[in-house]
């Protein structure tokens, strides 16, 4: 498939012109190639082409990604005023403001993809100018992306703060109860876990469809949510043997993982020490992860073994911490103190990733966890370079992806995202149809048992490894499958958002509620209509026509009866009232007298609607059959704006002449 035809099918027609003019630039690359030998001057041409198509790419992000933030900052003030005002606390504001978000967070998966397929363009277009000049643009053209980034981490704000809000409109403005850093400091918990892999091209439109279920989980409320904030470094630990390697992959008894890791950036101070253990002793059998915290100052000197476990549980009772935790981790320490020491372990690969965690606050029954930007960093220091003495990670790696000042032989970047399911099957708890539904969708590709550590260290240590993964040879595959179903964010012709096939619904409701007012509208205008026909019109006085006449207009209001004030209130704010006397017949029964005067400035309106209205049908129905039918063309409109300004200035003259004639 051509990537300009990739491209018409991804997006809305109003976008397309902000797209990277990939056919123009390859028609360009081509033709000065074959019309003579690539110089200098050609290079520098083509580079200033390609700039100001990244330029209008990235003005185009930047400028919708700033309506986005507008939509959403004029969602959360509304959401405050709900909150703050009860009278305006509704089922139908509710359901009308989660309608916005679901509206802004269908805006912001378009936008993810319109960024994602432009990224591929410029990828594309620069590897084929690579490969047919000779020489080394991806390499120079690096600063120009650095600063002018088409990265997709920038959505994750976004997609934060619309997850809060959509589960304040879930709520009705209800707090929700439960601490989301409940169990931040635990030192044993038992889920079962599931793993799969998520393409590039899908990743945003996944944390879309958790998000409208499960809210994204934030450990620290108490200050607004930064993009570091997601950041997950771990340091796996092993020996020259890669001994804990060959147990975790062969899932031996008592099988250990051990890691050393942070949230955030490097100057986080709270280091977390962690064991996993496969089928543990001590637990009849049972596999489970278990933790404690410690001062990244502390963090050598617990390794090297000159902080003891015994000491560092004497700080915990020092600082007045529960009794059996302080056993807890007391027991995590000295077994974990004592598999280093044993095992003689040392830092050897470090796998960084941002990740997105859904949750309930609290309630870690169904947790779902997606991990993007998965890179693996070699950490050991077999040949003396890497750590200097007194370090127990190399200090010249931070957080910022894609790593590009590292050594290609020193880093991996996984191509996908990984999603991790976790439920806690040992209370009995079921995976809900909506993730169910999910994972057997196009839109994951699952791969039981896999590893980060496992995946990373036999990339760079194969030749020390006697057995390898057996999801490697899935690395050859395209993981991405067809939709067959209408599962996941799709929108209808009229570019709607649809869930799964169907409008979500507040829109349902909003849509009922507009049927059964335009219903309820008909009916009474039929009724009105019945009742002009039974009515027999009286004479008007004089002074009465003469002002019916300047006014131009039809008076009509509907014989009131007891019992119908509601109808006449609203027959007070739909019609036309020019405020006339109102003439009794013999019965006592109320009419107001109609009579038909010209009004040729209102027909001459009238039939200009009735044109206009008319061509933007012919527009629209054009439009939509390009479209469907992916016709390549002009779907804008050069004529249709200007006869309509003429035929509104020639009316007003007409309007204006007839008023002072």
């Amino acid at each position: 498939m051509k990537f300009g035809a990739q491209l018409a099918e991804e997006i809305f027609v109003p976008w397309r012109l902000a797209y990277i003019q990939y056919d123009v630039l390859k028609t360009e690359l081509k033709a000065r190639q074959e019309d003579h030998g690539w110089t200098d001057q050609d290079e520098k041409d083509f580079t200033a082409l390609l700039e100001n198509e990244l330029e209008k790419v990235y003005d185009f992000v930047n400028a919708k990604l700033g309506e986005v933030e507008a939509r959403i900052s004029y969602c959360e003030r509304s959401i405050r005023t709900f909150t703050n005002n009860p009278t305006y606390s509704s089922e139908q504001n509710w359901a009308v403001m989660d309608e916005a978000l679901t509206e802004v967070l269908f805006d912001v998966n378009d936008l993810a993809k319109f960024t994602r397929l432009n990224y591929i363009g410029f990828q594309k277009i620069i590897k084929k100018h690579d490969k047919w000049t000779q020489l080394n643009l991806q390499q120079a053209f690096v600063p120009q992306l650095r600063a002018k980034p088409l990265d997709k981490q920038r959505f994750d704000v976004a997609i934060v703060f619309i997850s809060s809000l959509h589960d304040i409109c879930q709520l009705k403005g209800k707090p929700r109860t439960g601490n989301a850093a409940a169990g931040g400091d635990q030192n044993a918990f038992e889920r079962a876990t599931a793993k799969y892999w998520i393409h590039p091209d899908n990743i945003t439109e996944v944390k879309s469809i958790i998000m409208l279920h499960l809210p994204v989980l934030i450990f620290n409320d108490t200050k607004p949510f930064e993009p570091s904030d997601a950041a997950i470094s771990s340091v796996y630990f092993d020996n020259p043997d890669f001994d804990l390697y060959t147990g975790r992959l062969q899932r031996d008894e008592g099988a250990e993982a051990i890691r050393f890791r942070w949230y955030g950036p490097m100057s986080s101070n709270s280091i977390f020490i962690e064991r996993k253990t496969h089928h543990a002793w001590w637990l009849d059998g049972a596999s489970v992860k278990d933790r404690f915290r410690l001062d990244e100052s502390d963090v050598y000197k617990f390794m090297s073994g000159e902080l003891s476990a015994s000491t560092y549980a004497d700080r915990l009772k020092a600082k007045g911490t529960d009794e059996q935790l302080v056993k807890d981790n007391l027991f995590i320490a000295n077994g974990i103190q004592t598999s280093l020491k044993e095992k003689n372990l040392d830092p050897v690969l470090r796998a960084f990733y941002n990740r997105t965690a859904f949750q309930l606050p609290g309630d870690q029954r169904v947790r779902v966890s997606l991990d993007t930007d998965l890179t693996f960093i070699r950490e050991d220091n077999f040949d003396q370079q890497r750590r200097g003495p007194g370090e127990w990670r190399r200090p010249d790696v931070g957080i910022d992806y894609p790593f590009s000042y590292l050594n290609d032989a020193d880093v991996l970047r996984f191509p996908y995202a990984v999603l991790e399911t976790k439920l806690q099957t040992h209370l009995g708890q079921e995976p809900p149809a909506w993730l169910t539904n999910l994972l057997d969708s196009h839109l994951v590709h699952e791969v039981p048992r896999f590893s980060k550590y496992l995946h990373g260290a036999c990339h760079f240590y194969a030749d020390r490894m006697p057995l390898l993964p057996w999801w490697l040879s899935e690395m050859d595959l395209d993981i991405r499958k067809p939709r067959a179903t209408n599962f996941g964010l799709t929108r209808s012709r009229s570019f709607k958002p649809l869930i799964d096939g169907h409008y979500s619904r507040a829109m349902e409701q909003e849509e009922n509620r507009m049927k059964a007012v335009a219903d309820e509208s008909y009916a009474y205008e039929q009724e009105k209509q019945q009742q002009v026909s039974l009515a027999v019109p009286q004479p008007l006085h004089q002074h009465h026509q003469h002002q019916l006449q300047d006014n131009t207009a039809l008076q009509y209001s509907p014989p009131i009866e007891e019992g119908k004030k509601k109808k006449k209130n609203r027959a007070d704010v739909t019609a036309i009232s020019l405020g006339e006397p109102v003439a009794e017949d013999d019965k006592n029964n109320k009419f107001v007298g109609i009579t038909k005067v010209p009004r040729i400035a209102g027909g001459v309106f009238l039939g200009i609607a009735a044109v206009v209205a008319i061509y933007a049908l012919y527009r629209f129905e054009k439009r939509a059959y390009m479209i469907n039918r992916r016709i390549l063309g002009r779907y804008d409109d050069l004529w249709g704006p200007a006869i309509l300004c003429v035929l509104l200035v020639g009316a007003l003259i007409v309007n204006f002449y007839l008023r002072f004639r």
